[in-house]
């Protein structure tokens, strides 16, 4: 089992044949093109989530969707399956009966999960300080409002394992540059007992960082982490690999902790693994929003 994107938290990353969540990993592309059959659940096969190309069926596919049209869209599938993802896959497991994992099947998924958690923490290297951190603090049922961030897709997507499903919320597709924090907000709001963060870059919170002030006034302990790694820097990255001229993208340096004190949050800057987690520990239990201005390796700068 593979998760994309959106899709991640909707089954366990701890179960056994769990091989983790991103489509675009090298592993996950390779592990489809093995499978005799691939059941491909409410999933566009989208660009957006295959950054390599599309996925080979060397087997049959077998496609479920709400929507008839999208079932032909991006892959044609040998089998359709059209409706509600939930009923439908509780219908196909009324129908096949019960099964368990065979020793085989366990040793197959064992041999690729080590192929993906190794491209994902190579990929997601510089910020796994940051993923580890975040490993200790956070609760089972935890919630993540990611930005449209470095540190997001290649940093917590495969790298943090989450449970149960809308727990990591994350704008696939359009690249939504501020849509973290409102997401927190909202998910906080709807769900007060769970732990929400909002995770940013720093140049995608300035499009909504005001709304902190929203947070504040709600009184929500809600930890907001920016990091700073001085602009856009997966936009600058992609101007060095072209040899462009790297222009636009460099942000001239923001106190985060400051503007947050500013819209009466706490405000702290860190650099440092260990300062960070008892940080985020506190957030947690604050009295009103807590932004966490992560610089340094930290951020992955």
């Amino acid at each position: 089992m593979v998760a994309t994107a959106n899709g991640k938290g909707t089954f366990s990353e701890h179960h056994q044949l769990s091989i983790g969540a991103g489509l675009h990993h090298k592993a996950a592309a390779e592990f489809v093109a093995e499978c005799d059959v691939v059941l491909a659940i409410g999933t566009e096969l989208a660009s957006t989530d295959l950054w390599s190309g599309p996925l080979k069926f060397p087997g049959d596919l077998i496609r479920i969707d709400v929507d008839p049209a999208q079932m032909i869209t991006n892959a044609l599938p040998d089998y359709c399956l059209v409706g509600d993802a939930q009923a439908t896959v509780t219908a196909l497991n009324q129908r096949l009966g019960k099964a368990h994992a065979s020793q085989e099947a366990a040793k197959r998924a064992q041999r690729w999960q080590k192929l993906f958690r190794k491209h994902a923490r190579t990929q997601g290297a510089a910020w796994l300080p940051l993923v580890e951190a975040m490993k200790e603090v956070l609760a089972p049922g935890a919630v993540i409002a990611g930005d449209s961030a470095m540190a997001c897709y290649y940093g917590t997507l495969s790298n943090l394992p989450l449970e149960g499903p809308a727990s990591f919320l994350y704008p696939t597709g359009f690249g939504t540059l501020g849509y973290g924090l409102p997401a927190a907000i909202g998910a906080k709001m709807g769900a007060p007992d769970r732990q929400v963060v909002a995770l940013h870059g720093d140049g995608g919170v300035m499009f909504t960082l005001p709304e902190l002030a929203t947070a504040a006034q709600e009184r929500l302990p809600l930890p907001v982490i920016i990091c700073d790694n001085g602009g856009y820097g997966e936009i600058r990255r992609e101007m060095v690999d072209r040899s462009e001229p790297v222009h636009g993208v460099n942000l001239p340096g923001v106190d985060f902790a400051m503007v947050a004190k500013g819209l009466n949050c706490h405000g702290l800057t860190v650099d440092d693994e260990d300062r960070f987690a008892a940080a985020l520990r506190k957030a947690f239990t604050a009295d009103r929003p807590t932004v966490l201005h992560v610089v340094g390796d930290l951020a992955g700068a």
